[in-house]
């Protein structure tokens, strides 16, 4: 089998939520929590693999792990996470970088948390559907009382710090005729870069696909407005699936990147961690391996490292789209097997292609500096300037390669060897006046700073 390191990890911090949405994959809930130990644990796991691997065939040729906290909501264990970032930066040593994202609900995402966020790189992600109506369906806390209101609350403050914080929502069938409105929504918030992935299980029926297209277009002609403002907006999947795609996976789940659970074990990513399943490791069939004994079932990560989807061999869509048999979680909870895509996954694809193919004649084609987004757009992310990195030359930008959400990384900014870049003189001066700008600004905020520090003193 083909020797494949594992830098990348989710971190299940624990199996409970504050919220109850019913349309959750993780099946249930509970109020486990990982143990530091554990985490601690996939840490030097994660460290160990990348620093004993050939450095040819790690990502990108580069010494570099991440660590993605998930649940349940990861926020609840709030302790628990800085303790293990703070363990990581202190064990990677100087030959190894680290990175960290995570997916949150946003009702515990509050301006207290921003400063370690950002003084540690640690971007998470929000789940929001849109408008209260369409979001406050599922999302609910118990007893059944929404969401909405106390995460926009919380947005405000992060959109502050971050303009560019990536806004994740769930399609799902009985709501899409509200698509256009919940994405609007969304941008006269505040939001340039959004991101969805349609609940399969919530009963699509073929008029909810043709509503949801022509939903989409709407989008695209949204977007198309707002470029002529001067305003970018970013939704990846409207223009992804018209560029020719040839890569052999439909992400990297099982390969570079797998989820661990907070009794250790390993899945292939973290959808396949079911909190209902109460089985013990060792005994359910996608469970890999765990923290303690390594990867234990080989023969069923060889399925995803040497993928063969079933049924797609003349579908033009697997050949030259990011599809390529579509999402392995998806397809295992819906046919039970992972080598066979649902109707509903491949009618989802048809409508990107569509829409993809619309808001090239609208908008234009828009290529990717190189690389692409993963199939189920469930964890996809670019740097804040809009720009897709392939780092390991698969053609694939995912998640399960890269899962640090936002972050400073600019592709055009990479010194690569043997390049020397041409500088002009005008270009000089412009970085020498932002400098100057950025000064300004630094001196006016020490400024107000002395002012509130007199004034508190007197």
């Amino acid at each position: 089998m083909e020797s494949v390191p594992i830098t990348n990890a989710t971190f299940n911090l624990t199996h409970n939520c504050n919220l109850r949405c019913s349309y959750c994959f993780t099946k249930g809930r509970s109020r486990e929590v990982m143990p530091l130990e554990i985490g601690k644990k996939g840490i030097d796991f994660l460290i160990k693999n990348c620093r004993e691997a050939d450095l040819n065939i790690l990502p990108g040729k580069k010494r570099s792990i991440d660590v993605s906290f998930w649940g349940g909501e990861p926020l609840l264990e709030w302790e628990l996470l800085k303790d293990l970032v703070l363990y990581a930066e202190e064990q990677k040593g100087n030959d190894i970088k680290v990175t960290f994202g995570g997916t949150t609900n946003g009702t515990l995402l509050t301006e207290d948390k921003l400063p370690f966020l950002d003084d540690h790189k640690i971007f998470f992600m929000v789940s929001l559907d849109g408008t209260q109506e369409t979001h406050d369906k599922y999302r609910v806390f118990k007893g059944g009382i929404g969401s909405h209101s106390l995460i926009m609350r919380n947005m405000e403050a992060v959109l502050k710090k971050w303009p560019q914080f990536k806004v994740r929502t769930s399609p799902y069938g009985e709501a899409v005729h509200r698509f256009y409105e919940d994405i609007k929504y969304l941008v006269d918030f505040g939001f340039n870069s959004i991101m969805f992935s349609p609940v399969y299980e919530s009963g699509f029926t073929e008029e909810n696909w043709k509503v949801w297209e022509d939903q989409c277009y709407k989008v695209v002609d949204l977007i198309a407005d707002y470029r002529k403002k001067g305003r970018r907006i970013e939704i990846e999947h409207f223009k992804s699936y018209v560029q020719i795609d040839n890569s052999k996976w439909p992400c990297g789940a099982g390969r570079f990147y797998v989820g661990f659970d907070i009794d250790g074990a390993i899945y292939p990513c973290h959808r396949f961690n079911k909190f209902s399943d109460k089985r013990n490791w060792w005994e359910k069939e996608v469970c890999i391996g765990h923290l303690d004994h390594g990867i234990t079932r080989e023969d069923v990560r060889e399925k995803f490292i040497n993928y063969q989807p079933l049924n797609c061999g003349s579908c033009d869509f697997y050949y030259n789209t990011p599809c390529h048999g579509g999402c392995y979680a998806v397809n295992f909870d819906m046919t039970g097997d992972i080598h066979t895509a649902p109707k509903d996954l491949c009618r989802y694809v048809k409508l990107q292609k569509a829409v993809s193919t619309y808001y090239k004649e609208k908008i234009g084609d828009e290529p990717m500096k190189k690389g692409r987004p993963c199939v189920c757009y469930n964890l996809v992310y670019s740097s804040p300037e809009g720009e897709i990195s392939d780092l390991d030359d698969s053609g694939i930008e995912c998640h399960c390669y890269y899962s640090r959400y936002t972050g400073e990384r600019n592709p055009n900014l990479v010194k690569k060897p043997g390049i020397v870049a041409k500088v002009t003189p005008q270009q000089v001066m412009d970085l020498l006046k932002k400098m100057d700008d950025r000064l300004t600004k630094i001196e006016d905020r020490l400024g107000i700073k002395e002012q509130t520090n007199e004034n508190l003193s007197s």
